[in-house]
């Protein structure tokens, strides 16, 4: 009976069977009449008709079948085939209803030159971005594709790297967040992002909170699984949408690179980044370059974000493709995934300098960032944060500077990813580097003074002695404030925090040294011990005071704590009952103290006496 209808009228057959989605009729009829019905015909019309919300595997075996010409008769059930919707048509009708029916074509219009002439591939395709689109049943697509994935390349590409992330991030990680701010993305806008708006779309949910992008409670589990489960997939098709740029003449060079898929180092440990430095050539063009720039950035919102994505994440390496991986083959070259570790090490460092928050929580951030970083480059592990300067590591004096030609500019979030950047690279001295500043920091908080990361940097690299003798004098002047509350050995602990920020534990007992390799070292020697001591006299603290003069070769400061002491001593008073309204340089007694304290006789290092200090 299938014979004697026209071309026309097998056409609005087989649109009616799909319409119904009677694929039972389908797979008797259109086998029977492949003169009229090619398979190219009868996939669009069922990518036009057949409605969205059928379940795939009703018609999976059909469409490959279609798309093969190999129609199986053990598997196909055979049914009447009933003529009367369209038998009773006349010729003219027939063929005016078939050029009103608009047939769908294949999505997206123009396929890859990789993707391959492949029927079943263009309707799979086409067929699960309609899904999405027209009737929003992403949860359908992997009923659809992942049936097909071991048969070709292109089809794993395209499901791994843009169907995989968006139906994790839908409908897996965040399905109880239906308020969220965040718009949703069709597959098909998702497949032409660019890296930055891609990275960005993907990590959104894992910083959002009321409509901005603080860190917010959950972001500290979520940020490294995103990243692995969410952008790694994506990058799995860095190579195809590289494709879509070139020109036919490099199509053959970027097919001989192998897309693998990373393991880490042995056993799922993290592999160790080689410290040959970054060059130009180093910079790959890849989208995880695009990621490093994310970090960068929103370390400067909150950098414990980034802290647990370190603490979580390995690099590039490191991605969760959930098993859809041909074999596991890895999806970087070994050279370029080389390359892109060193650049990820990179962004941690700069990371710590991008940001500007001052608080507990941030440069606890950077000391787990130096932790991560001493795994990644092989390096001693920092001590903790609470440790005494006296137990701190000891630094060689030549760590990296910046040239004084050198602008402040080139501590911004945008150049800290240049390649051989002198405070990024790494390096051991970059990082020694960055302990001691993460350390400067810490101590420099614990005396009352907050200040950013990227502050003490500065404060290092770019304040004049002046400039660092405010501050010093500003921290002073914080610590007297609450002295009363404060004892002799409280003031001692304070004392060596101050020396250990001047010079880092270097050169301690030069006594030739007249700077310091600190934060505050432009300060003169002995212009710093005499701010200290100063304050240690006006706060009453008899034995911080001996304590430092003994320690110190500052002349002037010896005659400052013999008038100290001689004041005290000749006056039956307690040291806290010391008129409060003398200061260290007040305390110039009259005649007779004044020839009291010349009897001591103080003398220089050559035996000569010292002269009075006017």
């Amino acid at each position: 009976m299938a014979k004697q209808l026209s071309g026309a009228q097998c056409i609005l057959l087989t649109v009616h069977y799909a319409s119904s989605a009677n694929i039972k009729a389908l797979h008797s009829f259109t086998p029977t009449r492949s003169d009229v019905l090619e398979p190219d015909l009868i996939l669009r019309i069922l990518l036009t008709y057949l409605p969205e919300s059928v379940e795939p595997k009703e018609y999976a075996s059909y469409v490959e079948e279609v798309a093969s010409r190999l129609y199986l008769d053990y598997e196909r059930e055979e049914v009447d085939v009933d003529l009367r919707p369209v038998k009773d048509l006349s010729e003219e009708q027939a063929q005016k209803q078939v050029k009103r029916l608009h047939l769908r074509e294949y999505k997206p219009m123009v396929f890859p030159p990789s993707a391959s002439d492949d029927l079943l591939n263009r309707f799979l395709i086409s067929r699960g971005l309609l899904m999405d689109e027209q009737a929003g049943l992403l949860n359908l697509v992997p009923h659809l594709v992942e049936p097909f994935l071991p048969r070709n390349e292109y089809l794993r590409t395209w499901y791994i790297s843009v169907v995989l992330p968006v139906i994790r991030l839908e409908l897996e990680y965040y399905s109880d967040q239906a308020d969220s701010k965040v718009p949703q993305m069709s597959l098909s806008d998702f497949a032409n992002q660019d890296p930055a708006k891609g990275i960005d779309f993907l990590l959104r949910k894992a910083l959002e909170m009321d409509g901005t992008v603080p860190m917010v409670e959950h972001s500290n589990t979520s940020i490294g699984r995103d990243v692995k489960g969410l952008v790694g997939p994506w990058m799995y098709g860095h190579t195809e949408r590289k494709r879509r740029k070139m020109n036919s003449d490099s199509l053959e060079s970027a097919r001989s690179a192998p897309d693998t898929v990373g393991q880490g180092g042995p056993g799922g440990t993290a592999r160790k980044v080689p410290l040959d430095g970054i060059t130009d050539e180093d910079k790959t063009g890849h989208d995880w370059e695009g990621m490093f720039r994310w970090m960068v950035a929103n370390a400067k919102r909150d950098l414990t974000v980034i802290a647990h994505l370190i603490e979580d994440w390995d690099g590039p390496s490191d991605v969760d493709l959930g098993g859809y991986s041909e074999g596991g083959r890895e999806y970087i070259d070994e050279e370029v995934l080389r390359k892109l570790e060193l650049q990820y090490a990179q962004a941690a460092f700069a990371a710590c300098y991008a940001a500007e928050g001052d608080t507990q929580e941030i440069i606890r951030g950077a000391h787990g960032i130096l932790a991560r970083l001493a795994e990644l480059l092989d390096f001693l592990p920092p001590p903790d944060l609470a440790s005494s300067v006296d137990s701190l590591p000891l630094v060689e004096r030549q760590l990296p500077e910046l040239g004084t030609s050198d602008s402040v500019n080139n501590l911004t979030s945008e150049r800290l990813l240049e390649p051989e950047h002198p405070l990024t690279t790494p390096r051991m001295e970059t990082y020694m580097l960055l302990q001691m500043l993460v350390y400067s920091t810490y101590q420099l908080a614990g005396l009352g003074l907050n200040l950013a990361l990227i502050d003490v940097a500065k404060l290092l690299f770019y304040a004049s002695a002046e400039e660092q003798l405010a501050v010093l004098q500003k921290v002073l002047h914080g610590l007297t404030e609450h002295s009363s509350r404060k004892d002799e050995a409280e003031w001692d602990a304070q004392r060596k925090k101050l020396m250990w920020i001047w010079n880092w534990g270097i050169d301690v007992d030069d006594e030739q040294a007249q700077t310091g390799a600190g934060v505050l070292g432009r300060i003169k020697r002995e212009l710093f011990e005499e701010e200290m001591l100063k304050v240690f006299i006006d706060t009453g603290c008899r034995i911080v005071c001996v304590d430092a003069a003994l320690a110190t070769k500052n002349k002037r400061a010896l005659l400052l704590t013999s008038r100290y002491l001689a004041y005290t001593f000749t006056f039956p008073v307690a040291v806290n009952e010391v008129d409060p309204g003398k200061n260290a340089e007040e305390l110039a007694p009259g005649d007779e103290l004044d020839t009291k304290i010349r009897s001591l006789s103080l003398t220089d290092h050559d035996g000569n006496e010292e002269p009075e200090v006017k």
